[in-house]
């Protein structure tokens, strides 16, 4: 396997900031996933949690130490990194409109053998594209096909109006459940859609729903409505965050090639552009005492 050494200073921290804008991203502490951080924008409102295994030397809320693992990561698993969230829309969305992408704010440096890696995400998922070359580089897949793990649920009540807040987040989006050992779990029997014969995969069916909203007229026919709870996962064994390596048949460490610019996943409405979740991952100096130096954190929108 090919390999390019990583450049990451071993001092640096890692930092997880969430929120439903830039300029309102808060610093996350990672792992902490018996208490998920809360979003709440003009289009979707809930909980995140980020969870990266042998997370040893990151920036928390107090400077206290970083959660290195969780039990989530227990047993022979390989994932290196766990994104969940668990939310509602405050209007309805088309199942086509709801997309996942990661983002950069200026220019990177596209490594050679990328295109091994681009052709093979296409493989798994056909959604999936990307302008690397771009200004502003960035990847994106419809989220009914790209995520891991999707769950609907009743909501446990009304949907407020105006700003909800996390106080208020239980009576919204219900109980948050899936910390350590509790794992969310696939059901998308409650998933809305038009489709004469319904969804023709079982509740439970992961990979064979992953493959029905690869075809766009199937996303289409989705509603994803007020009334529901929409529990999602993505995760991947090939994404250290610790050092930004990227590992797929080949590593690349992509501060190398983003010229060490945050590392930005974002969930939003495609034909809107409107934010629902950004979570934002840098690795930052530290100064004499190992604090972290957190002088310069604004992001561009």
């Amino acid at each position: 396997m090919a390999t390019t050494t990583s450049n990451t200073a071993p001092k640096k921290k890692l930092l997880v900031r969430i929120g439903s804008t830039y300029s309102n991203l808060q610093i996350y502490n990672t792992n902490d996933d018996a208490n998920p951080a809360f979003v709440d924008g003009p289009l979707f409102c809930g909980n995140v949690v980020m969870r990266v295994k042998n997370n040893t030397n990151g920036v928390t809320t107090d400077n206290s130490p970083s959660i290195p693992s969780s039990e989530y990561f227990s047993g022979e698993r390989k994932r290196l990194f766990s994104l969940q969230l668990q939310g509602r829309f405050k209007e309805d969305m088309n199942g086509d409109d709801f997309v996942q992408g990661t983002i950069w704010h200026r220019p990177v440096k596209v490594p050679f053998g990328s295109s091994v890696v681009l052709k093979i995400a296409t493989m798994v998922d056909s959604t999936f594209s990307h302008d690397l070359y771009a200004q502003s580089p960035w990847t994106y897949s419809t989220a009914l096909s790209s995520q891991n793990l999707f769950r609907v649920d009743p909501a446990p009540g009304p949907l407020p109006q105006g700003p909800i807040t996390k106080a208020q987040s239980e009576s919204v989006v219900g109980k948050w459940t899936w910390g350590g050992r509790s794992e969310l779990k696939e059901d998308s029997s409650l998933l809305q859609t038009s489709a004469a014969k319904g969804l023709p995969f079982a509740k439970d069916a992961c990979e064979p729903r992953r493959k029905y909203f690869q075809k766009k007229v199937n996303r289409e026919a989705v509603t994803l409505t007020t009334d529901k709870v929409y529990s999602f996962e993505v995760y991947s064994p090939f994404v250290d965050f610790n050092t930004f390596d990227l590992m797929m048949g080949m590593t690349f460490n992509m501060l190398k090639y983003t010229h060490n610019q945050p590392h930005t996943i974002i969930f939003k409405s495609g034909s809107k552009n409107v934010p629902l979740a950004i979570v934002e991952f840098r690795l930052v100096d530290v100064d004499a005492n190992g604090a972290p130096i957190l002088d310069d954190l604004q992001t561009e929108e």
